[in-house]
């Protein structure tokens, strides 16, 4: 598919205990992997961070964004976009928040305390995206799938991290609840470019994280095609699901079709 090509997220070693490469070190292989930017979506401190706890806030978000700034410096040497981002934390899920710059988190140490409507409404406030991450993805350290079509603006359908079931499932969800959709690698290791890369496409050249925001907002993009991933789900999950309505209250549902 043309067009230009961007990773929405990515993992550095700098600030997520999960990453196995430095920022800079993506810079180059997306490039020859005919990418046109990247957005650095680091761990932030109620997610799998490796910035200690103990250290003054604004100390914390520096430490947060040295992975970006370090990819940033180097892509606009060789001509790689960088815009930064993070993923948010509630445990049992996670989201990707694109928007809220570095100093409007140095100013807002409060987001800690943040439920899913403050975060949402927030982002939403300032001009930003909410968007649930893996929202069907099972792993050892889960209990449940936590599913909020309300308080995020699209879901990550195409993770590279994801078994393609996972995905067949997010898809379907989004499609049922008319958000936008968008695909990433959720990279930690340079290592696996080329292999679970998964890009969201557009047909210019970005120039910002204003500008995704925007062009995701108008649905003026595309998806890099997975065969693989484009099938019917299956009808059960091996964790309970909860689907939270518009006032955060969340039901158990076993039914895949009642998810839906």
């Amino acid at each position: 598919m043309s067009g230009y090509r961007y990773e929405t997220h990515l993992h550095t070693s700098q600030a997520s205990a999960c990453g196995l490469s430095r920022g800079n070190a993506y810079v180059r292989p997306y490039l020859d992997a005919g990418y046109s930017g990247v957005i650095v979506t680091d761990h932030f401190f109620n997610g799998n961070t490796n910035v200690p706890h103990r250290l003054p806030w604004k100390e914390r978000i520096r430490r947060l964004c040295t992975g970006y700034e370090e990819a940033k410096q180097y892509g606009d040497q060789t001509g790689l976009s960088v815009f930064f981002g993070f993923e948010f934390s509630y445990g049992q899920d996670e989201f990707l928040i694109y928007g809220l710059s570095p100093e409007y988190l140095a100013d807002h140490p409060e987001i800690m305390g943040w439920d899913h409507r403050t975060l949402y409404e927030t982002v939403d406030r300032e001009g930003g995206l909410v968007v649930q991450a893996h929202p069907f993805r099972e792993r050892g350290y889960l209990s449940r799938i936590s599913l909020h079509p309300h308080t995020v603006h699209a879901v990550e359908t195409i993770n590279g991290e994801n078994e393609a079931e996972f995905d067949r499932k997010a898809r379907r969800y989004a499609e049922r609840h008319g958000l936008p959709m968008i695909a990433g690698a959720d990279i930690h290791d340079v290592e696996k470019i080329g292999r679970i890369t998964r890009a969201t496409i557009f047909d210019r050249k970005l120039d910002s994280i204003d500008d995704f925001i925007r062009e995701v907002k108008a649905g003026r993009y595309a998806l890099e095609r997975d065969p693989d991933r484009e099938g019917e789900p299956s009808d059960h999950s091996n964790l309970p699901v909860y689907l939270h309505d518009a006032e955060g209250r969340a039901k158990n549902i076993q039914a895949f079709e009642a998810w839906m």
